[in-house]
């Protein structure tokens, strides 16, 4: 009897993918210190993720991008996703994958980056 083996295994997460929701250890905190919060994931780079923080709407900066559907992005409330200052993360920064972001946020994200 053949045994199929695959390597990723209960203890190995899944490497997160461009504009999916992720809670990480992010540097978004006062003074640039580590705090556990939702990101939007963005571009891989060789250094790490780039992170954008999603805070509440009550906090809507100018270029910030609002949240169309919370469900599939895994919110529980109404949030936005805020463009500047963004972070780099390692992978080991990421804790819990929690939902995806949809086209309409992310054309407005990517506005927000112009």
């Amino acid at each position: 009897m053949k045994i199929k083996y695959s390597h990723a295994g209960p203890g190995k997460k899944p490497a997160p993918k461009q504009w999916e929701v992720w809670l990480a250890d992010a540097p978004f905190g006062p003074g640039g210190k580590v705090k556990r919060c939702p990101v939007a994931v963005g571009k891989r780079g060789n250094a790490g993720w780039t992170v954008y923080e999603i805070i509440p709407a009550g906090e809507r900066g100018g270029r910030d991008a609002l949240l169309t559907d919370l469900l599939r992005a895994g919110q529980d409330r109404p949030g936005v996703v805020r463009v500047s200052p963004s972070a780099t993360v390692q992978g080991t920064a990421f804790v819990q994958k929690m939902g995806e972001l949809v086209q309409e946020d992310i054309r407005q994200i990517i506005s927000g980056l112009r």
